[in-house]
C-alpha cells in the first residue's frame, strides 16, 4: 500500500465562525512532557532550560499521572466529546514514562473521537511501539529531522543511527492494527533534490506523508529571525490574520496543570489550574470570553505574548478564519 501525500492536519474542518461559541472544544492539547531530547534550530529547544525559561517562561517537567487523571475526568464533563485529544505540546511525550498508560486512560474514558501523538520519534523502539499500539492510540504523527544522520546531526543536534530510526518506524507500520501513521519533514531538513526521496522512502511505511514549510514559530531563534512569510507551513498563500482562532475551539493543558486557550509555548493567558478549577467552568468562563473579545475587538497584540506568537499565520486554516466575521462574533457573545 503507498501512503497518501497530503497534510497531516485533520482534513474535515467545520467553518469555525458559523460554530462560534462552541459548546466543547474540538481539540484539546494535553502536555506529558516540556522535556525534549532534541535541540532543533527552529525550536525554542535549541537553547538552554535557563534561557527557555528566561525567554518563554517554559518550565521542564513531566505530567504525572495524577494530573492526567484528573485533567482526563475534567475532559469528561464536557456535554459531548472532543473531536482530538493530542498528547503533545511543547516537548517530546515519548520521554514521559506513562505515555502508553496515558493514552490507554484516555481511550477507556472515551472522552475523545481521535487520540493522537506528535514525536520526533526518536525513543519509538520497538517495545514503546507495542505499548503504544496495545494502548489504542488512534494516530502518530512523526517529524522527521532530515534523511540520514548527517542531517540530524545539523538539524537536531544530536546523533541518531538513522537506518535503526527507520527500521522503527517500519515496525511500527507493520505491527498497527487501527493506528495511523503519519510522517511529516520540514523543508529545511532536507537537502536540496531530497524531497522525492522523503517521499519514496516512506511511501510504504506510512499512511500520509507531507513536507512542510518552515516559519517563525518561536520568537528569537535565529534561523527565522526577521523572517517575511505569506504562506502558512503547508505552502497556501495567506492574508495576515488579526484573530488567533486557536484560542476559539482548543485547550492546552500544561504538565503541572496549568490551562492556556491554545498549545503554544506562550501561555499568553493562564485560565486556571485543573487541580483548582474545572476545564469546564474555564471554557464557559468570562477570563476566557474576555480573550476572545480581545481578539475580535482588533486587541490582539495587547497581549505581549500574542504580539510575538505567528500560530494565527501558521497552523490556523482557511475554514477558521474569523477576522471577517468578527463583528458579528462579538454580538453573539454578548
Amino acid at each position: 500500500m503507498s501512503s497518501e501525500i497530503k497534510p497531516i492536519y485533520g482534513a474535515q474542518r467545520t467553518k469555525l465562525s458559523s460554530a462560534v461559541p462552541l459548546p466543547t472544544p474540538y481539540s484539546i492539547y494535553v502536555f506529558p512532557s516540556t522535556y525534549c531530547n532534541f535541540k532543533c534550530v527552529y525550536c525554542a529547544h535549541m537553547f538552554s532550560p535557563e534561557e527557555i525559561k528566561q525567554k518563554y517562561g517554559l518550565e521542564r517537567t513531566n505530567m504525572s499521572l495524577d494530573t492526567f487523571r484528573t485533567t482526563i475526568a475534567q475532559i469528561a464533563e464536557f456535554p459531548q466529546r472532543v473531536r482530538l485529544l493530542s498528547l503533545t505540546g511543547q516537548g517530546e511525550p515519548l520521554m514521559n514514562k506513562n505515555i502508553a498508560e496515558m493514552v490507554k486512560i484516555a481511550k477507556e474514558a472515551g472522552v475523545a473521537e481521535r487520540i493522537e501523538i506528535i514525536s520526533n520519534g526518536r525513543l519509538l523502539s520497538p517495545k514503546m511501539a507495542d505499548a503504544l499500539i496495545d494502548a489504542g492510540l488512534d494516530t502518530l504523527r512523526i517529524s522527521l529531522q532530515g534523511l540520514s544522520s548527517r542531517k540530524y546531526q545539523d538539524i537536531a543536534g544530536v546523533k541518531v543511527d538513522f537506518e535503526e530510526f527507520y527500521d522503527n518506524v517500519r515496525y511500527f507500520y507493520q505491527r498497527k492494527k487501527t493506528t495511523d501513521l503519519f510522517v511529516k519533514v520540514m523543508d529545511v531538513a532536507l537537502d536540496a533534490g531530497e524531497e522525492p526521496l522523503f517521499y519514496e522512502r516512506f511511501r510504504d511505511c506510512s499512511d500520509r506523508m507531507y513536507v512542510e514549510r518552515m516559519l517563525p514559530a518561536y520568537a528569537g531563534v535565529a534561523i527565522t529571525q526577521g523572517m517575511q512569510v505569506d504562506y502558512d507551513r503547508y505552502g497556501r498563500k495567506i492574508a495576515h490574520r488579526g484573530v488567533c482562532p486557536l484560542a476559539f475551539y482548543m485547550l492546552g493543558v500544561f504538565p503541572e496543570g496549568d490551562v492556556e486557550p491554545c498549545d503554544t509555548i506562550y501561555k499568553p493567558i493562564v485560565l486556571g489550574n485543573v487541580h483548582s478549577e474545572r476545564l469546564i467552568d474555564m471554557w464557559q468562563g468570562e477570563k476566557l470570553r474576555g480573550f476572545w473579545r480581545q481578539h475580535l475587538e482588533g486587541r490582539r497584540r495587547d497581549n505581549p505574548k500574542c504580539a510575538t506568537c505567528n500560530a494565527p499565520d501558521d497552523v490556523s486554516h482557511p475554514e477558521d478564519i474569523l477576522d471577517d466575521d468578527a463583528a458579528e462574533l462579538i454580538r453573539r457573545l454578548a
